[in-house]
């Protein structure tokens, strides 16, 4: 097996899992959660993924793995002026909908007919804001960020699938050490 393959397995699962946590903490800030909430709201998700992971793969006899909806947390992230109520009434809303996609086949072959382009424009247009904020960052902390992002762009052009956990491993080494005894950062 060449390296590559458990290199990018182990960075697709951190950046991932990393990505779309973000994700829900900006969500649960836009609606004005509080840190237990947003706590509560990420313990959650993953046990959710973890036990319907579990009872899929268990049913199927096939490994499965289950991801929260990335595009919903996006909106609700990059919007204001909703509640926390909102939220959670939008995704259990959501929910039902995703359900009802996937029991009635007339609902399911007309959702199939959306152009991957055109769905994938769709969401990166609710994603761009985060593109967009991370660039911004670069002001706040030059001297952390401008070296990642060109180890990045020079390690790729030597071995593509080892520039993302380089960046990944350097990003959270220099977190670790620029961070205060405690662990926390203080911002």
């Amino acid at each position: 097996m060449r390296l590559s393959i458990p290199i990018s397995a182990f960075v697709a699962a951190i950046v991932g899992f990393g990505g779309t946590l973000a994700i829900v903490i900006a969500a649960a800030n836009a609606v004005g959660a509080t840190q237990i909430e947003t706590a509560s709201w990420v313990t959650t998700i993953c046990l959710a993924m973890a036990i319907e992971s579990l009872w899929l793969s268990w049913r199927t006899k096939m490994p499965v793995i289950t991801a929260w909806s990335t595009p919903g947390l996006a909106l609700i992230a990059a919007s204001s002026g909703f509640s926390m109520g909102e939220a959670v009434a939008a995704f259990i809303v959501t929910g039902v909908l995703l359900i009802a996609t996937g029991l009635f086949r007339p609902l399911t072959k007309l959702i199939s007919r959306i152009p991957p382009s055109v769905a994938s424009g769709m969401l990166a247009g609710i994603v761009v804001t985060f593109a967009l904020n991370a660039v911004k960052t670069i002001p706040i902390d030059p001297w952390l960020i401008l070296p990642l992002i060109a180890a990045f762009f020079v390690i790729r052009l030597f071995n593509p699938a080892l520039s993302v956990l380089a960046v990944l491993i350097g990003g959270g080494l220099a977190a670790f050490l620029t961070c205060p005894v405690g662990g926390l950062p203080t911002t």
